[in-house]
C-alpha cells in the first residue's frame, strides 16, 4: 500500500490536478487507486477547508503523530474494504509545511509507502502569477492592496518549502518542472504510474488583465480579507464578461456584405424598377464604414461617465427613502 502526497507548490497546475483526479474516480478506481481530496478530514471533519488546514499544521508532534496513526487506520480499512493499493491526497499548502508533516508521515512509513510530489516553476512566471492569486484575487493581506514588489518579496519565500522537504525527508521527495512539463496533469499521472485523463481546460483560470484591476480596485476598499467570491457576488453576478468592441463593431456594425446582399435580391429591386420607374441599384453606392473602434470606446466612456452618475443619484435617493422607512418601523 502507498500514500502520494501531491503538495504544491501553489501555482504549478494544483487546481487542474486536483479537478483531473476529482473526475476520474472510476479510472483510478480500475487501476487499484482512489483520490482522498485535500483535506485531512478523515482524521476530524475540524480540519475541512482552507480556513480550517491550519488547525491540522499547528497540531504539537505528538497530536500528529496520533494523527498519523488515525490516518493510516483510515486507509487501511478503505483498502481492506476495496482493494485500493494506491491512495493520492493533493494540497498546495502542504509544500510549507514539512516541519508539521514530518512526525505525521513517520508514522505513516511504518506500515505504508510514502511518496512526495512537489511542482516549481521559474519565479519569473511563477510570482506575477502568485501575486494575482494571493494578492489580488484572493486578498490575504489585511489593509490596502499591496504593490507587487512589496507582495511578491513576501511571496518568494514559498521557494523555501521544498527546501525544507528535501532537508528533512529527501528520500521520498520528487520535485519535477511545471514548466518542462507539457501537460502537467500527464506529468504528474506518469510520476505516480497511472493513467488520469487531463481536463478539457484549466481548472483555475487567472482572468484577463482588465477583470485583474479590476478587482484589485475594488479590494482595495476593504480593511479586511478578501475571498475572490466577495468581488464575484458583488460585481460579477449577472454580467456576461467584458464587451470587445472589436468583435461587437465586427458583429453589428461592418455592413461590406450590404453588396452581396443586394445582388442576390436584384429580382426585388428590378420589379421597383419596373412598378415605379426607379433604379434603386447603383453600382458604384457604398454602405458606410464601421466605426473605429478606439473612437466608440471614448464615446461609450462619455456615456458611461454620465450613466454612473445619474445611478449615484438614483441610489443616494433610494438610500435616504430606506432610511426614513428604517426609521419609522424602528419608532413603531
Amino acid at each position: 500500500m502507498r500514500l502520494i502526497l501531491h503538495i504544491g507548490m501553489g501555482k504549478t497546475g494544483s487546481s487542474s490536478i486536483q479537478s483531473a483526479l476529482n473526475n476520474a474516480t472510476e479510472q483510478l478506481a480500475a487501476q487499484r487507486a482512489r483520490y482522498l481530496g485535500m483535506w485531512f478530514d478523515m482524521i476530524d471533519p475540524g480540519f475541512r477547508g482552507v480556513a480550517n488546514q491550519p488547525k491540522f499544521f499547528r497540531q504539537s508532534p505528538e497530536e500528529l503523530r496520533e494523527a498519523g496513526a488515525r490516518f493510516a487506520e483510515v486507509v487501511r480499512q478503505q483498502a481492506a474494504e476495496t482493494g485500493t493499493e494506491t491512495f493520492i491526497l493533493s494540497n498546495e499548502a502542504i509544500s510549507g509545511a514539512a516541519g508539521a508533516m514530518e512526525p505525521f508521515i513517520d508514522v505513516l512509513r511504518e506500515t505504508m509507502e510514502v511518496q512526495a510530489i512537489g511542482y516549481v516553476r521559474r519565479p519569473e512566471s511563477w510570482l506575477p502569477s502568485a501575486y494575482v492569486q494571493w494578492g489580488i484575487r484572493d486578498k490575504t493581506d489585511t489593509g490596502p492592496v499591496p504593490s507587487y514588489g512589496t507582495k511578491a518579496r513576501t511571496l518568494v519565500n514559498w521557494y523555501n518549502g521544498l527546501l525544507d522537504w528535501a532537508e528533512r525527508m529527501p528520500e521520498l521527495l520528487e520535485v519535477r518542472s511545471y514548466d518542462a512539463a507539457e501537460d502537467v496533469v500527464q506529468d504528474f499521472a506518469a510520476a505516480c504510474g497511472l493513467a488520469l485523463d487531463s481536463p478539457p481546460k484549466r481548472a483555475l483560470e487567472r482572468g484577463d488583465d482588465t477583470e485583474i484591476v479590476l478587482r484589485a480596485l475594488f479590494n482595495a476598499r476593504f480593511e479586511e480579507t478578501v475571498l475572490p467570491q466577495v468581488f464575484e457576488r458583488m460585481v460579477l453576478r449577472g454580467t456576461r464578461g467584458p464587451t470587445d468592441l472589436e468583435t461587437a463593431v465586427r458583429r453589428y456594425l461592418d455592413y461590406s456584405e450590404t453588396g452581396e446582399i443586394v445582388a442576390e435580391n436584384r429580382a426585388l429591386f428590378e420589379r421597383y424598377n419596373s412598378a415605379f420607374g426607379l433604379d434603386l441599384v447603383d453600382t458604384d453606392a457604398a454602405p458606410p464604414p464601421p466605426p473605429d473602434p478606439e473612437t466608440l470606446r471614448r464615446r461609450m466612456l462619455d456615456h458611461v461617465v454620465e450613466l454612473t452618475l445619474e445611478q449615484s443619484r438614483r441610489i443616494s435617493r433610494l438610500e435616504q427613502r430606506l432610511r426614513k422607512i428604517e426609521t419609522t418601523l424602528a419608532d413603531d
